[in-house]
C-alpha cells in the first residue's frame, strides 16, 4: 500500500502533526502545491482559517491522485467551523477518516502541542476501505464574507530596518500576496513570512478585537470520524 502525507504549514503546526504521521507511516511527506505521485491512501492536514480552507489548499485538494483520503484539520482551539465536510466535497475518492487536531494558536506564538495519543487514533483506521460522511457543524454567518479582509483588518504586519530585501519572504507566501516584507490584498496573515524570516525583520501586530477574540474560552475538542 502506497501511502502520501500532503501537508500546508505556515506557522509549523500543521508540518508537525504531518511530520509525526510520516514518521510512524514511513511514508513519503510532500509540501502542498507540490503534487506528489498517486498513492493507495492520501493524508492531508491543513490548519484552518478564518473557520475556512486556506486558500491553497482548497485549489491542492481536486489535484491529489489517490483512492482515499484521510483528512486532518488542525485548529488554534478557537473555533473550525466546518472545513472538514467543505475539503470532502472537492476531493476525488473516498474518505475512510477525518479529524479536528487542537493545537497551538499562531497568533499567540504557541510552540506545537498535540497528543500523540490523539494521531494513533487517526492512523489505526489507515487500512479501511470503509466510506464515511463527515457531519456539517456551525459555523459563523460571516465567515466566508471576506475572510483574508477580516484577517488583515485583526493582524497587520509590520517591517523593521533589519530587512535587507533577500525575497525569502516573496518565494515562500502561498498566496504570492509579499514582497521584500510589504504585503498586499491577497495577505491572509498566516505569518510564514513572519516566522521563515532570516533577519528578524518581520512581526505582527493584533487589533483590540483580535485580542479581545483570543481571550475566549480555549476549545480542546478532539473529533475523530471513522
Amino acid at each position: 500500500m502506497v501511502t502520501c502525507i500532503h501537508y500546508f504549514s505556515a506557522s509549523g503546526h500543521s508540518k508537525a502533526v504531518a511530520e509525526y504521521l510520516a514518521n510512524e507511516l514511513q511514508s513519503e511527506i510532500i509540501e502542498i502545491p507540490h503534487k506528489g505521485k498517486p498513492a493507495d491512501v492520501a493524508i492531508v492536514v491543513f490548519p484552518v482559517y478564518c473557520q475556512n480552507i486556506p486558500p491553497i489548499v482548497q485549489s491542492h485538494l481536486p489535484k491529489i491522485d489517490a483512492q482515499r483520503f484521510i483528512l486532518v484539520a488542525t485548529y488554534g482551539r478557537m473555533s473550525f467551523g466546518n472545513v472538514l465536510a467543505e475539503a470532502a466535497q472537492l476531493i476525488k475518492g473516498n474518505i475512510i477518516a477525518a479529524a479536528y487536531v487542537p493545537t497551538g494558536h499562531s497568533y499567540l506564538k504557541q510552540g506545537d502541542s498535540f497528543l500523540k495519543e490523539q494521531l494513533g487514533l487517526i492512523l489505526k483506521h489507515i487500512d479501511s476501505n470503509k466510506a464515511i460522511t463527515i457531519p456539517r457543524f456551525h459555523k459563523n454567518i460571516f465567515a466566508d464574507f471576506f475572510p483574508g479582509l477580516r484577517s488583515r483588518m485583526g493582524v497587520k504586519i509590520t517591517r523593521s530596518g533589519l530587512c535587507n530585501k533577500c525575497g525569502l519572504c516573496t518565494q515562500i507566501c502561498p498566496n504570492q500576496a509579499t514582497k521584500n516584507g510589504v504585503t498586499n490584498h491577497r495577505c491572509i496573515r498566516c505569518l510564514r513570512c513572519v516566522n521563515a524570516c532570516p533577519q528578524k525583520a518581520l512581526d505582527f501586530q493584533l487589533s483590540i478585537f483580535m485580542k479581545w477574540y483570543l481571550r475566549k474560552p480555549r476549545e480542546e475538542r478532539f473529533l475523530l470520524f471513522d
